[in-house]
């Protein structure tokens, strides 16, 4: 998808101001609503290296503009008499505006009954797969976790200043962590099972590779989102990291295994820092940031403070794991 459809809703005396903003290359004019009622809808067709110029133009002009709306709407194709290299050249400049980077992940990144719920099937699920040993199983419970959503949501609140997003994601994640925990506790004490299982043995030992496995999944997070790529089996890779080692707790807790308990603990711990920490990195080396200049100082003190914390978390954690490992040896 290399071009959108950017339409604004204005006051009819704002109109010419609005197409004045929109002359601009790799922005066409795409039409003007008719003159009924007292807005008009002026409507561009933008490709997609143009669009945040263009976002961040209008909203800077329309500040002081009463009764003002951006709508982006995606475009499946467009033909046109362009040559071969300027498409590969527009292929490379693919990515989301800061604008539908925060509408999806928003939306994605709000505690409500249905994620509660998804969340509890997929711990249920997560949880038998581990007793049972299948493989299968377990990654049928990750494709249904929404663990995706919380994480990038409180990563993005953090890299663009918006705390509202940045609660939201973390409200929603450490409820969705919680839940799968006690849903594991439940079972645990319900289900006979032995925890030296290889699945629930796996979520009890944690290696230098977990922390690197986490990075990546960090990296893939935030890739997929950026980059407006298809996120179901980057989710998947998430949940992978999270769901597993929140249920597990649970079900060691249940079985009053607390050293069990305590190792799925620090995976989850470890897990939870590397993907905030690599999601944190790829957003800034991605170049996504708050429109205005203000705003950029302020969230830079923010995010040096975020990365610090996540930083020291991930050595001190490394340090454990380390203690871990000698211990088990």
């Amino acid at each position: 998808m290399t071009h959108q459809y950017i339409h604004v809703v204005v006051p009819r005396d704002a109109v010419d101001k609005v197409i004045e903003i929109g002359e601009c290359e790799g922005v066409s004019l795409a039409g003007i609503s008719a003159p009924k009622g007292p807005v008009r809808t002026v409507s561009f067709l933008s490709a997609n290296k143009a669009q945040q110029k263009l976002l961040d133009d209008l909203q800077r002009e329309l500040h002081d503009t009463e009764d003002w709306r951006i709508a982006i709407s995606p475009l499946d194709a467009l033909v046109s008499k362009k040559d071969e290299d300027e498409e590969k050249e527009d292929d490379a400049e693919i990515s989301e505006t800061r604008e539908e980077l925060l509408s999806q992940t928003s939306r994605n990144a709000t505690l409500t009954p249905t994620y509660l719920v998804l969340v509890a099937i997929s711990a249920v699920v997560a949880a038998l797969g581990m007793i049972n040993g299948d493989v299968a199983v377990i990654i049928g419970a990750m494709v249904i976790a929404p663990l995706l959503g919380p994480v990038l949501g409180a990563i993005l609140g953090v890299t663009l200043g918006e705390k509202d997003l940045l609660f939201r994601g973390l409200k929603a994640g450490i409820a969705g962590n919680l839940l799968a925990i006690l849903i594991g506790a439940a079972l645990g004490v319900i289900l006979p099972f032995d925890v030296t299982t290889n699945e629930l043995a796996a979520r009890a030992s944690v290696g230098f590779e977990t922390i690197a496995l986490a990075l990546a999944s960090g990296v893939a997070a935030a890739l997929s989102l950026t980059a407006g790529a298809a996120s179901v089996l980057v989710g998947v890779m998430v949940a992978v990291a999270l769901m597993p080692p929140a249920t597990a707790i649970g079900l060691f807790l249940g079985k009053a295994q607390w050293w069990m308990a305590g190792d799925a603990l620090l995976l989850l711990a470890v897990n939870l820092a590397s993907i905030q920490f690599s999601g944190q990195i790829v957003f800034l080396l991605r170049g996504v940031k708050p429109r205005t200049r203000y705003r950029q100082a302020k969230v830079q003190q923010a995010i040096r403070f975020s990365l610090a914390i996540s930083g020291l978390l991930l050595i001190v954690l490394a340090g454990l794991v380390a203690w871990q490992i000698a211990r088990s040896s």
